[in-house]
């Protein structure tokens, strides 16, 4: 017996699946404007920028400034970002409110995207769901405000998977090498992508060895693919993802004199990679204090160069200091298998969780000044347990390959993630599949509550009910890291309001932080040039020597203590 699918008619008309979508994407606009605004009021971060971001920065105003090879070693970060930003600064300035203007309008994209691809993937309402969900999660938004390349990495993903799907369907030879082509640019932008690659290979095979792969070749494109090529198919698409990478790995290779595949697209692999698996590795970011790194991306490439090479007793080529780091990361998981084991498990609940995880701005911390992202209230973990129901339909009728590639992009990013740690950043590459999917697992809940069938409804509340429990399961926290994680975020909120004389404001970030992680002697020295600064010096000696009980070696407390007429 035959399983038919049951899904929620959709709209009659085409123009009123148009008008709906023209609802949610106003919906989208709307609330990117009043968020940007409310930001600029009340997050000191507007004007602020912090460890990467700042790397981005200053890239992008050295190719601004006519330095088209963005300076003489191998790119620490992914270039494409730096060199779109450039072009920006070129056009507006140097002005922070324009990129965030620029990503907020890539954000409406995206809404765009992610219902153009449900088109092609669901049936019934899950598109317009999808967009729904997509308005609804606050971490698109948030991020959109950041200086960094995620939100153009998303929109080239997007654009990256919709177009597969259009190739899926068209099976020519051109637009396996438009997707390519677009596969490494966005790797430019988020290298990690490169994981993709023999997922999208899979898929490839897939759909082109299909029986009516050549019937359903575009007739009018004089390059269209027989069924009886996937292998041409597969070829042009890898050529065309060297091709598009190339020119970072030439310029690498040239300016650094280094002929390695280790300075591929940028040279950060190895060392987020013993960032992420080593002895006190808990599935997030860490910048390695004991192993001398100060946590200043700016320096970071010089220190972890040195720390190599002090390590080896030798000078190392960039390739060697990014195997040197790969390696100690590699030893340890051979070393330790069963912890690794454990952290592995610890990044895929993080993974599937709820908290939006960092390595700079936290969603929680921002939502605390900047009330509108509770507009956007959406946890992740709901996202992945209504995803589950969604692919367990699925697999019960079989996955057709639309289905099957929102599958891959989720893998990869997975792949990614489990590697090194996890961040909201990190797994936002996963989150627009995972959002479709949820939408349809969404859409056939209703359909099933709705249904005469006694065995659609009984089928409906057994999935509503795994639903509900693994979004119990994924909510809750791992452990108490975040708390940590808050803690840096008022912290480095201290910092800004410090550098920017905003000394009183200084003093409540600290005091929050220093809630949170009383043992950050950083947090207490800050306080007590902040206090100093603001005319209250006893308070201020205090808090230096809190900040001496737990770094007995801090000479700067020292001398603000002889400073103000103290003894140490």
């Amino acid at each position: 017996m035959s399983r038919t699918r049951r899904t929620a008619p959709e709209p009659r008309t085409a123009g009123a699946r148009g008008r709906h979508l023209l609802l949610v994407v106003a919906a989208a606009a709307l609330l990117r404007a009043a968020y940007l605004l409310d930001y600029r009021a009340h997050s000191v971060f507007w004007d602020s920028l912090l460890l990467d971001a700042e790397v981005y920065d200053a890239m992008a105003r050295s190719i601004a400034a006519g330095d088209w090879l963005a300076g003489t070693s191998v790119y620490t970060l992914p270039p494409l970002y730096p060199y779109a930003l450039a072009a920006l600064y070129a056009l507006t300035g140097r002005s922070l409110g324009a990129v965030y203007v620029a990503q907020a309008l890539l954000g409406v994209v995206n809404v765009v995207l992610i219902h153009s691809i449900g088109r092609k993937v669901f049936s019934g309402r899950a598109p317009l769901i999808a967009s729904v969900l997509a308005v609804a999660y606050g971490s698109f938004m948030f991020t959109e405000s950041k200086l960094m390349g995620t939100t153009l990495a998303l929109t080239m993903g997007l654009a990256l998977m919709r177009l597969m799907l259009l190739a899926g369907e068209k099976q020519t030879l051109t637009l396996w090498g438009g997707c390519g082509a677009l596969l490494g640019l966005t790797a430019l932008a988020r290298p990690e992508t490169l994981l993709l690659v023999p997922f999208a290979a899979l898929w490839i095979l897939r759909v082109t060895s299909r029986p009516d792969a050549a019937r359903k070749a575009a007739p009018i494109d004089q390059y269209a693919l027989a069924g009886r090529q996937p292998w041409f198919a597969l070829s042009v698409f890898a050529a065309f993802v060297v091709i598009a990478v190339s020119p970072a790995t030439l310029r690498n290779w040239v300016v650094s004199e280094d002929w390695s595949l280790a300075n591929l697209i940028s040279s950060q692999a190895g060392i987020t990679f013993y960032q992420s698996n080593n002895p006190r590795s808990i599935g997030l970011y860490s910048f390695l204090q004991d192993e001398g790194f100060s946590g200043n991306p700016m320096v970071q490439a010089e220190e972890e160069k040195t720390i190599a090479e002090k390590a080896e007793g030798r000078p190392l080529k960039r390739s060697e200091v990014t195997r040197y780091w790969m390696g100690k990361g590699v030893s340890w998981i051979v070393s330790n298998p069963g912890p690794f084991l454990v952290l592995e498990c610890k990044k895929l609940l993080r993974f599937l969780g709820s908290y939006e995880y960092s390595t700079e701005y936290i969603l929680a911390v921002e939502r605390e000044g900047v009330r509108t992202l509770w507009l956007a209230p959406l946890p992740f973990a709901a996202i992945t347990a209504l995803a589950v129901v969604g692919l367990l339909y699925q697999w019960r009728e079989g996955f057709r390959p639309p289905a099957m590639l929102l599958t891959f992009f989720v893998a990869a990013n997975l792949m990614a993630v489990l590697a090194f740690y996890v961040s909201s950043r990190y797994r936002m590459p996963s989150a627009p599949a995972l959002i479709l999917f949820a939408a349809s697992g969404l859409d056939r809940l209703v359909t099933g509550f709705r249904s005469r069938a006694s065995s659609s409804r009984v089928e409906a509340w057994l999935h509503a009910g795994i639903a509900a429990l693994l979004f119990v399961l994924f909510h809750v926290q791992v452990d108490a890291s975040h708390r940590v994680q808050e803690a840096n975020a008022h912290y480095n909120a201290g910092n800004q309001h410090y550098n920017k004389k905003e000394y009183g404001l200084a003093v409540a970030e600290y005091e929050r932080a220093l809630a949170g992680d009383r043992r950050n002697w950083r947090a207490w020295y800050n306080m007590g040039n902040a206090l100093n600064a603001a005319g209250r010096p006893r308070e201020a000696v205090e808090a230096y020597r809190q900040a001496l009980r737990i770094n007995e070696g801090m000479e700067a407390a020292r001398r603000q203590l002889r400073a103000l007429g103290e003894s140490p």
